[in-house]
């Protein structure tokens, strides 16, 4: 789970709100996905770890996305989730 300050929070918003404007459809909705896309974003950027990867997985980052993002492969990710499992 990430832990984020007021600040990040702000931050998030200020970057989402112009993204769901772009969108089609109900407010709450276009919103949400919004935020969730800028959230991703900043994981995304974040060094790799075990905690970050679960976190990305649980927004619904595909394994490939993740993999082409940091520059492994699968079966590397595969160890260094073994590695936060045991």
């Amino acid at each position: 789970m990430i832990h984020l300050d007021f600040e990040q929070t702000n931050s998030f918003m200020k970057d989402a709100v112009p993204l769901a404007r772009q969108m089609e459809g109900h407010w709450s909705v276009r919103m949400k996905l919004a935020l969730n896309q800028v959230i991703i974003k900043y994981l995304l950027n974040k060094p790799l770890s075990p905690n970050n990867i679960q976190v990305l997985l649980k927004k619904g980052v595909s394994y490939r996305r993740i993999c082409k993002n940091y520059g492994i492969g699968r079966k590397d990710l595969s160890a260094l989730q073994q590695k936060s499992i045991v």
